[in-house]
C-alpha cells in the first residue's frame, strides 16, 4: 500500500516548527528581509533601464518557482552567464496577511509557496535599523508591492508531494496582490467594469516596476490573478501583459527574458471553450501576435 500524501496543514506545521527557525538562524544574513513599495508610480522605470533589444517571452507549463530556480542554475553553468543574477518570481499575494491561509489546507499559489519556503518570515520581518523596530507592510496598498531579495526554498510543490530538497535554494520574490473576484461578463471572458480592469493593469505595472527598480532583467511570472481564488479572465490578463511589455513606452526593452509559467494544478481545468490558460497565453504572446506581419504597397 503506497504511503499517503502529506496534508498541507501538516506540512505547514512542520515548516513553522522546524524549518523557519532553522533558516532564520543559519541562512538569513540581513534582518531587513523585505522592502515595501506603497505606490509603484513613485518608482516609474526611467529611460536608462531601456535598451533597443526586444524582450523575449516564453510560456511554459509548470510551477513558476521551480522554473525560476532551474533557469538560474542552468544559466550559471554557462561561462557566458556565470554572473547572472538570481531570477525573481512573482507571488500572487494575499493583500491582508503574509502567506494567506498557508497553515490551513488551502492549495492556492501563495499558500503552497509559504509551506515550502520562509516566505512568511521574509514578508513579515523587515527590520528597520534606524527606527529600531519591525515594520508592518500589511495590508498591501492597491498599487503597492513587497520585494524580498532572498526567499529560501526547502521543498518542492504539491506536484512533488512537498518533497524536501537536498540543498536549500533561494530566489528573489516580488509580492503583489491581484484584483480579487472582479465582476465579469456572462461568459467570464472579460471585465464588466473598466475600473477593475485598469486596477489589474496597474498591479501588473507594479510587478514590472519593482523588478526593474531592483535591477532584474529577467523575470518569472506565474498565473497572476488567474484561478479560482482571484478569477481574472485569462485572455484579458495575457493581452495586458503583452501591451505592457511591448507597447507601453515605460517597459519597452527593459527586460531581456520573461517567462510565464502556468501551473494547471493552480488555475483549474480549461474553461467551457476547452482552451486552457496556458494555451491562451501562448496564443496572445506568440511572436506572430506581438509582431504581426503587415503588407504594404510599393
Amino acid at each position: 500500500m503506497p504511503p499517503s500524501k502529506p496534508k498541507p496543514s501538516e506540512i505547514a506545521a512542520e515548516a513553522k516548527r522546524i524549518w523557519l527557525p532553522y533558516i532564520w538562524k543559519h541562512y538569513v544574513k540581513d534582518p531587513k528581509t523585505s522592502y515595501a513599495y506603497p505606490d509603484s508610480s513613485a518608482i516609474r522605470v526611467g529611460a536608462d533601464k531601456r535598451s533597443r533589444n526586444r524582450t523575449r517571452v516564453a510560456v511554459l507549463e509548470g510551477d513558476p518557482i521551480t522554473h525560476a530556480m532551474g533557469w538560474y542554475q542552468n544559466a550559471i553553468r554557462d561561462p557566458v552567464y556565470k554572473h547572472c543574477k538570481r531570477i525573481p518570481v512573482v507571488n500572487m499575494a494575499n493583500e491582508r496577511r503574509a502567506g494567506g491561509d498557508w497553515e490551513s489546507g488551502l492549495t492556492a499559489p501563495e499558500e503552497c509557496f509559504a509551506r515550502r519556503s520562509n516566505l512568511v518570515h521574509a514578508l513579515t520581518m523587515p527590520w528597520n535599523a534606524q527606527l529600531g523596530r519591525d515594520e508592518n507592510h500589511y495590508p498591501i496598498p492597491q498599487r503597492g508591492g513587497i520585494y524580498c531579495p532572498e526567499v529560501f526554498v526547502f521543498r518542492g510543490g504539491p506536484d512533488m508531494d512537498y518533497a524536501t530538497f537536498q540543498e536549500i535554494e533561494k530566489l528573489p520574490v516580488i509580492s503583489v496582490a491581484p484584483v480579487r473576484g472582479p465582476r465579469l461578463n456572462e461568459a467570464g471572458s472579460s471585465y464588466s467594469f473598466e475600473q477593475e480592469k485598469e486596477l489589474m493593469k496597474e498591479k501588473m505595472r507594479t510587478v514590472l516596476r519593482i523588478a526593474a527598480y531592483c535591477d532584474h532583467k529577467n523575470l518569472v511570472i506565474g498565473a497572476f490573478g488567474l484561478g479560482p481564488i482571484f478569477r481574472n479572465p485569462a485572455r484579458e490578463v495575457a493581452k495586458m501583459w503583452r501591451i505592457l511589455l511591448y507597447e507601453e513606452e515605460e517597459f519597452r526593452g527593459v527586460f531581456t527574458d520573461v517567462v510565464f509559467a502556468i501551473d494547471s494544478n493552480m488555475v483549474g481545468p480549461p474553461a467551457k471553450t476547452g482552451v486552457s490558460d496556458v494555451d491562451i497565453f501562448r496564443e496572445e504572446l506568440d511572436p506572430s501576435t506581438i509582431f504581426p506581419t503587415r503588407y504594404g504597397w510599393g
